[in-house]
């Protein structure tokens, strides 16, 4: 079993981050709800409050950008990663009809987006903003009046462990901050950057915009159909409907490795390329590498250790996620930080 203080701050306590990559937007009008349904590719079933994980799409149904959208009363908050900003609105506002009675408000010009994540994020959280907090659904968001006026608080995140995003108005993040630093001293609060994220979002198998997200497949590749429906039309969807036709010849696989492998690198199989390294990482808390490949399909399944990157170093193929984190076994009706000495936890890796 690994030493526990080795671990990062996301993995054992509670790590506090900057969103400066993802771009918070609010679509609102007569036209809104029509707009979002053409612009990304899942049923946008939402009550008020409540988010989902979708994707807008380009027109050869290559993904554009990961998307949460949230129904906010009769507006949609959305939160997006994968282009600029001035890219996705030029994206956004090509794809809406014409007297769309649409508004798409920037709430970044006037907002940060802050993140707490790890298994003791919500203990944390409820130190700042109430008990109620614990309660909160993952994939929804509130008003946390009593940290943020005018903000919102969202339930969400992509590391494997107990997050929320903080959308803070820009006179009010350096309290906010502060208020955090203060009441995380007692939960040994870090902090993680966009590396850190990413990394933790690969061993848990989230979907990355920047990695696998640009290899220039489709969804059907990457294993992001459940984010898709084949009831409607959304930009991409005549395209993906053609590739669904045609059948894949390459799947999104997981992999680990004993030595480092880069992105771009050639998978092999009994000395023929089959494949291509789409994402790759050192894994600090299960130790060695682990990655993803899109391989041919006829091969792309776990236990396999027949295969080599670069007639490099061998490979073999495992089922996601990478992890058992921490946050799986933490209980908030029965756990607490003070006492997580006499928890018991399984191997993280």
């Amino acid at each position: 079993m690994e030493r526990e203080d080795a671990l990062p701050a996301i993995r054992r306590t509670v790590a506090l981050s900057s969103l400066s990559h993802v771009i918070p937007l609010r679509l609102s009008g007569e036209g809104a709800f029509d707009a979002l349904d053409r612009l990304c590719t899942a049923e946008l079933y939402l009550r008020d409050g409540q988010m989902l994980h979708t994707l807008l799409l380009d027109e050869e149904a290559r993904p554009f950008a990961d998307l949460y959208a949230g129904r906010d009363d009769e507006a949609f908050v959305l939160l997006a990663e994968g282009p600029s900003k001035e890219v996705l609105l030029d994206h956004l506002r090509a794809h809406l009809p014409k007297d769309a009675g649409v508004t798409i408000e920037d709430l970044g010009a006037e907002h940060e987006l802050l993140s707490l994540d790890g298994p003791w994020a919500w203990e944390l959280m409820s130190e700042l903003v109430g008990p109620e907090v614990v309660g909160l659904p993952y994939n929804n968001f509130f008003r946390p009046s009593d940290l943020i006026e005018g903000g919102l608080c969202f339930r969400a995140g992509k590391t494997g462990e107990f997050g929320y995003h903080l959308l803070v108005p820009r006179g009010e993040v350096a309290g906010v901050r502060a208020r955090i630093e203060e009441a995380g001293r007692a939960f040994e609060l870090g902090t993680a950057d966009l590396d850190e994220l990413d990394r933790c979002a690969l061993e848990n198998w989230f979907f990355n915009i920047r990695r696998e997200g640009r290899a220039g497949v489709t969804p059907l590749e990457l294993q992001l159909q459940w984010r898709v429906s084949r009831r409607k039309a959304f930009v991409g969807s005549e395209a993906l409907a053609a590739r669904w036709s045609a059948g894949m010849k390459e799947r999104l696989t997981a992999f680990t490795s004993e030595a480092a492998v880069a992105v771009g690198d050639r998978v092999l199989f009994e000395g023929e390329a089959i494949g291509r390294v789409v994402n790759a990482a050192a894994s600090v808390a299960r130790g060695g590498h682990v990655g993803l490949a899109l391989l041919d399909v006829h091969l792309a399944y776990p236990g396999i250790d027949r295969f080599s990157v670069e007639d490099r170093c061998p490979i073999r193929t495992v089922s996601p996620p990478f992890l058992d984190n921490r946050s799986l076994h933490v209980n908030p009706q029965e756990h607490s930080f003070r006492d997580r000495a006499a928890l018991k936890f399984p191997p993280i890796g």
